[in-house]
């Protein structure tokens, strides 16, 4: 048992060294992987902006398409109405149009 100890605190050891040569290689590496990280934040950030100014763009392009179809779909009830009626009678009587002079005018269109 003494020697499974003695293993295991010998690995255990090693990991240590090599985890501590790790770090001491990273702090004397150059800012260089700093600058490249700052740039590639500043990268994200101009991305993440563009892709919030076309998003709203097609969000408004989306509110104008959805303007324009609904003033092009007639509404159910005029249609209704237009196509109940058979006959338009017009009638010209001076109390409907005084330019005239006939009073028993009457014009239907079918």
């Amino acid at each position: 048992m003494d020697k499974q100890r003695d293993i295991l605190i010998e690995r255990l050891e090693q990991k240590v060294t090599e985890r501590d040569h790790t770090i001491a290689e990273m702090a004397k590496s150059p800012p260089v992987a700093e600058d490249r990280i700052a740039a590639l934040e500043m990268t994200v950030k101009e991305l993440k902006g563009g892709m919030a100014g076309i998003l709203d763009e097609l969000l408004y392009q989306k509110s104008l398409i959805d303007e324009m179809q609904q003033k092009d779909v007639p509404n159910p009830e005029e249609e209704k109405e237009i196509e109940s009626t058979e006959y338009i009678i017009a009638e010209n009587t001076p109390e409907t149009y005084q330019g005239r002079g006939k009073k028993d005018d009457i014009i239907v269109v079918c």
